[in-house]
């Protein structure tokens, strides 16, 4: 991903403003993703569920 915004930041009305960049970023690069998700301060439980198959 080589925009340096974090998709995980909420905009001012609470809401995840680009969900297809989040999409895109967990498919290319699932540890930045986990990484900026904790750097939003979101929950990683709700992002990434453990489920197993």
């Amino acid at each position: 991903m080589t925009d340096t915004t974090n998709p995980f930041v909420r905009d001012k009305d609470g809401k995840i403003p680009n969900l297809t960049a989040i999409a895109k970023l967990t498919r290319e690069n699932p540890l930045r993703a986990v990484a900026l998700c904790k750097a939003a301060g979101e929950k990683l439980d709700v992002w990434f569920p453990m489920n197993p198959q």
